[in-house]
């Protein structure tokens, strides 16, 4: 797996155009978990936190998807490629 250090802008673009299903590392107030995207849209993403997925058992009304700001998210993973936005 490789690291791609992106721009805000660069993630931004790539999320918009990202399938569901690809993994991101969201951090809210200091609390950083892992998602899968169900839905982007152009400042914002719906996610299935992982630790949804593996406590649902299969069973999707067991499933909760929440709306998260691009912002939040710091990084999103496609092909094995990690693109990591860069503090700034």
């Amino acid at each position: 797996m490789s690291i791609v250090h992106v721009s805000e802008a660069e993630l931004y673009a790539k999320l918009e155009k990202c399938m569901s299903g690809e993994r991101v590392l969201i951090d809210q107030a200091g609390n950083r978990f892992s998602a899968r995207i169900q839905l982007a849209r152009k400042m914002d993403a719906t996610v299935i936190p992982e630790k949804q997925l593996h406590k649902s058992h299969d069973d999707p009304d067991e499933v909760d998807s929440i709306t998260v700001p691009y912002e939040h998210i710091w990084e999103l993973e496609i092909k094995g490629v990690v693109y990591s936005r860069l503090a700034e």
